[in-house]
C-alpha cells in the first residue's frame, strides 16, 4: 500500500540522498555569498565607519575567501564521497586546484584561444579560464560541435561497408574475354 503512494506522487518527489543534494547546494550557495562579500568594497550600510575599519578590510576579504574556499573543499569532498553528481555549470564555476569560486574578472580570467595556424578553424576555439588565486588554467571547447552518444549515433546499413564496385571508381570492368 505504501508503494502504491509513493508511486503515485511521480517519480521527480522522491529524490535519493535527498539531505546530501541540500547539504551540497547549501554549502555552495554559503560560499557565493561569502566571496561575493569578501569582494564588495563598499562599508556595511548598519555600522558606523571606524578608523579601524581600513586596516581590518583586507584582513576580513581575506577570511571571507578563506572561509568561502572551505565552504566549497567541503562541498567537493561530500559529493565524492557519496558519489553524486554536480552540474556542470557548478564544477566550471570552481576551480579544482585550490577551491576557489571562479568569478568572471576579479578571481579568474576567461580569454578564447585558437591555436591553430592563423586561427583558420573556427571549430578549434577554446575558451581558457585562468584562476588568480593558484594561477592555473581550464580549457573548454567552444566551437566545435559534441559528438552524439555511441548510441544515438545511426548504425551503418551492413552493405556500407563494402568497398565501392569497380565502375563507380570510374574505370572500365574487364572480362575475360577482352583481357586476352
Amino acid at each position: 500500500m505504501a508503494k502504491a503512494k509513493a508511486k503515485a506522487k511521480g517519480a521527480a518527489s522522491s529524490v535519493q540522498n535527498r539531505h546530501i543534494y541540500t547539504r551540497a547546494s547549501y554549502l555552495y550557495q554559503a560560499a557565493s555569498y561569502l566571496a561575493s562579500r569578501s569582494l564588495s568594497r563598499a562599508p556595511e550600510a548598519g555600522g558606523p565607519s571606524e578608523a579601524g575599519d581600513a586596516e581590518d578590510g583586507p584582513k576580513k576579504r581575506q577570511a571571507l575567501m578563506n572561509t568561502s574556499r572551505r565552504f566549497v573543499s567541503d562541498m567537493r569532498s561530500i559529493t565524492l564521497k557519496t558519489q553524486i553528481r554536480c552540474t556542470p555549470a557548478v564544477k566550471r564555476s570552481i576551480c579544482k586546484f585550490c577551491d576557489t569560486l571562479q568569478i568572471e574578472g576579479t578571481t579568474c580570467r576567461s580569454v578564447v584561444e585558437n591555436a591553430s595556424r592563423g586561427g583558420r578553424k573556427p571549430w578549434a576555439d577554446v575558451l581558457v579560464v585562468r584562476c588568480q588565486t593558484c594561477g592555473n588554467a581550464k580549457r573548454f571547447p567552444v566551437g566545435a560541435a559534441k559528438q552524439t552518444k555511441r548510441g544515438e549515433r545511426a548504425k551503418k546499413p551492413e552493405g556500407a561497408a563494402e568497398a565501392p564496385d569497380v565502375e563507380d571508381r570510374g574505370l572500365r570492368k574487364m572480362s575475360i574475354d577482352e583481357g586476352r
